[in-house]
């Protein structure tokens, strides 16, 4: 993945679909953390979570009774930014509420790796794992991608050449 970090990048040529698809698994197997936005009764809600991604999906932690969490169980829809604007990854989709137990426990270490000693959800009461399901994903790091950012659409890799996995 080529790193970018200013205004100097938008002369950059826009890249293939298939490039922008690898670029984008690289940033999320390197990334930990996502910009989550739920909607609840009292308006948006904006929150940083680390996550953790295991080629299909994006698993979180948090608390139980956070506003993220009662947004999640009135409305399973989200919107998660991962990156910045000069290389960002914008991905819809519907998240679900899984108790510690339930978790994978191969995902779940993954998830307490990132943590870097602090609480771990298998172990601390009141927190429950999220898990993302991308339905829609837009990409960008150029403007010259802007037109055709999105390359997820209806949880399915429509461009020609990208294969599903």
């Amino acid at each position: 993945m080529r790193a970018t970090t200013g205004a100097a990048e938008h002369a950059e040529p826009p890249r293939s679909p298939a490039e922008r698809k690898d670029d984008l698994r690289e940033q999320w197997r390197t990334e930990t953390t996502a910009w989550v936005a739920t909607s609840g009764s009292t308006g948006p809600h904006l929150v940083p979570l680390l996550f953790t991604y295991d080629g299909a999906a994006f698993t979180f932690a948090t608390f139980a009774s956070s506003v993220t969490v009662a947004n999640i169980a009135r409305t399973a829809r989200v919107r998660i930014a991962i990156g910045h604007p000069y290389d960002v990854a914008m991905i819809d989709g519907t998240m679900r509420i899984i108790e510690p137990g339930a978790v994978d426990p191969e995902t779940a270490a993954r998830y307490a790796a990132l943590l870097r000693g602090g609480p771990d959800p298998r172990q601390t009461p009141g927190f429950v794992y999220l898990e993302l399901t991308p339905l829609r994903v837009q990409a960008w790091r150029s403007f010259a991608e802007l037109g055709e950012r999105t390359l997820m659409r209806g949880a399915r890799w429509p461009l020609v050449g990208l294969s599903q996995r």
